[in-house]
């Protein structure tokens, strides 16, 4: 996509997403989540998400790269959107098709990728550890020596010493490198539209199960149902490998098939289907009222382009059809574009700060809410999860900080920063973290994380339960699932 706002790392299996790890949902229907998040322009200027910087022609940034944070179990699982359609797991990474970008998920990422100027040179002097001298030796000695001489990739070995470099300065999967490759996949990660089948994957325990499939995608018209266990892609045994790596099996072109060997919930016998991938479009934004009550329960998968419009258009419905109160699901949601963050929290504040910005030089600036927000009285609990980051941290964080609602579920990703991408000359790019995010009262979310008001796990026979099961599950049903985060909001909000 064209965007040149700045994102976040969203997970969308095509990277490993910070949530597929947890077990948490990845993007839309196994495709990465949505994570990026806007960020603020490069360089000296330090403006807000509202006033990104011109584009500059280079591919968006952001876009479920980085790999996610343990999962926990129970998670719903990203989407392999793969062309399957991740990122995010917290998108339909499960089988829509997508990128993820995981661990880095939660950082922002600049709206244009810089080009370079100038680098001062380095020192070159031989044998001192700090200088690139001492980079220089080394290749040379394997260059003369090493026995396997056709193995030697110069670029392989670049891009290895690059992502050795940003990895040694500690800021794991928020400063990293992609290559030209891992660069392009990202640019429809925030599109929310992803060529795959339609499912959202989910690993609870050692097993890769279908969380759900989205109505009207090849998944449901080839029968693949909820519960259904993944054994093997084409014929590759699923065993032991990752969410990220089932969504790259699952992933390809439009019009392309895949064949997965599937097992229904309740039952032994496996069987084959073929399904072939198309594009899906993967909505950010769902909702449904829990079956007898008046509580809406809206889930927002990622940050992606038009989130805060949309979650106006659902909260407006929601209360149209009689909700008077709202769980707002944030879990398995990596990040995003930071101006949707911004849109999304405005929608239940009456005013204050969502969220506030730091540089290297510790200038702070506080970034409003936006007003005429749909729900900005009614009882409102948040849920979050390990798989929530970085835009889901500065909404979770604006709403906690001002007594507008309860925080239920486990402690968020930690992520916070923005990253500013620079382009490199053959087509990859450098995402430095420039900026830090603080919550309304200026606590720390990068690598800390959000605690929330109550804390509550999904236990290990249970799941997370999303609205568009709502209807099919019934009250029972979605009891049955054991979503004791869910449950425990519905307690809450019965309460005031």
């Amino acid at each position: 996509m064209d965007d040149d706002r700045p994102q976040n790392d969203a997970p969308g299996w095509g990277a490993a997403n910070p949530n597929l790890a947890a077990g948490r949902p990845q993007g839309p229907a196994w495709a990465p989540q949505p994570g990026a998040q806007q960020a603020t322009p490069q360089g000296a200027a330090y403006a807000t998400p509202a006033t990104p910087p011109a584009p500059s022609g280079a591919p968006p940034s952001g876009g479920w790269v980085a790999a996610p944070p343990p999962p926990r179990r129970g998670g719903i699982g990203g989407y392999i959107a793969v062309a399957l359609a991740t990122a995010a797991i917290s998108a339909v990474l499960a089988f829509s098709g997508g990128v993820v970008v995981g661990a880095g998920i939660g950082a922002s990422v600049a709206g244009e990728i810089a080009s370079n100027g100038p680098v001062p040179a380095a020192s070159t002097k031989p044998g001192d550890p700090n200088s690139f001298g001492l980079f220089t030796e080394a290749w040379e000695i394997l260059r003369k020596n090493y026995v396997d001489q056709a193995a030697l990739e110069a670029k392989d070995i670049t891009y290895g010493a690059i992502r050795g470099m940003t990895d040694a300065i500690g800021d794991t999967e928020h400063t990293r490198f992609l290559t030209p490759d891992e660069l392009a996949r990202q640019e429809q990660d925030l599109s929310g539209s992803f060529a795959g089948i339609g499912a959202v994957l989910s690993e609870v325990g050692a097993e890769l199960i279908v969380q759900s499939v989205i109505p009207g995608t090849p998944a449901e018209r080839a029968g693949v149902k909820a519960g259904d266990r993944i054994l093997a892609v084409d014929g590759a045994d699923t065993t032991g490998k990752s969410v990220d790596d089932v969504v790259r099996e699952v992933r390809g072109d439009e019009g392309t098939q895949v064949t997965l060997t599937l097992v229904h919930k309740g039952e032994s016998d496996p069987f084959d289907v073929t399904i072939t991938r198309a594009v899906i479009a993967v909505p950010a934004v769902s909702w449904a009222m829990y079956p007898g009550t008046d509580t809406a329960v809206v889930r927002l998968e990622q940050f992606q382009a038009d989130s805060g419009d949309d979650m106006m258009k659902a909260l407006k419905a929601a209360k149209e059809a009689g909700a008077e109160r709202f769980v707002l699901d944030l879990r398995a949601n990596p990040g995003g574009y930071v101006g949707e963050a911004v849109e999304v929290a405005s929608q239940f504040l009456d005013g204050g700060t969502v969220y506030i910005q730091r540089n290297a030089q510790d200038d702070r600036e506080a970034v409003p809410a936006l007003p005429n927000g749909e729900a900005r009285s009614q009882p409102l609990v948040v849920l979050v999860d390990a798989g929530s980051a970085s835009s889901s941290e500065i909404v979770s964080g604006a709403l906690q900080d001002a007594g507008r609602a309860t925080l239920v579920g486990e402690r968020t990703f930690g992520t916070g920063t923005v990253l500013t991408p620079y382009r490199l000359s053959d087509g990859s790019a450098l995402y430095v973290g420039t900026v830090e995010w603080l919550t309304p009262k200026g606590n720390e979310i990068w690598r800390r994380g959000i605690d929330p008001d109550v804390v509550v796990a999904i236990p290990d026979d249970g799941r997370i339960v999303v609205p568009s099961e709502f209807a099919e599950l019934g009250a029972d049903g979605i009891v049955k699932a054991n979503d004791a985060q869910l449950q425990r909001a519905l307690e809450i909000l019965a309460q005031e």
